[in-house]
């Protein structure tokens, strides 16, 4: 399961990456932020996290065994950063992570760990 999840969400991670840097579709190079199509607030920061976490996931997606580890960190992180999103929407002035970002870091965060849950350990080796 986990290798399978970190394909796809690495996929769609870079694809929204690469989408946060067309200004036709609503994306930036700078730091103001500004909505990519007219929901999401990124800026280049933002952009960035996305490709690395797209990249880091298509990387991690060869074997169960370095996918779930990935799959739970970013997880995690990701569902502090909703958390975060809830009461602080622009972190320093940095990281636009407020409005409906909130809610698609929560939910891709619960999925991702859920993927790491569900993914069998290896047997120890004795």
């Amino acid at each position: 399961m986990a290798r399978t999840i970190a394909v796809v969400f690495g996929i769609i991670y870079t694809l929204v990456g690469i989408i946060g840097f067309i200004p036709a579709l609503g994306g930036t190079m700078g730091m103001v932020p500004s909505n990519v199509l007219n929901v999401f607030a990124i800026n280049l920061l933002h952009n960035l996290v996305h490709l690395i976490i797209g990249i880091g996931a298509l990387a991690a997606s060869g074997s169960n065994e370095k996918a779930a580890p990935f799959l739970r960190t970013v997880g995690y992180i990701l569902i502090l950063l909703a958390i975060v999103g809830f009461f602080w929407k622009n972190p320093f002035g940095i990281l636009p992570i407020g409005g409906p970002d909130v809610w698609l870091h929560l939910v891709t965060g619960l999925i991702f760990v859920w993927a790491a849950m569900s993914t069998p350990r290896p047997a120890a080796a004795s």
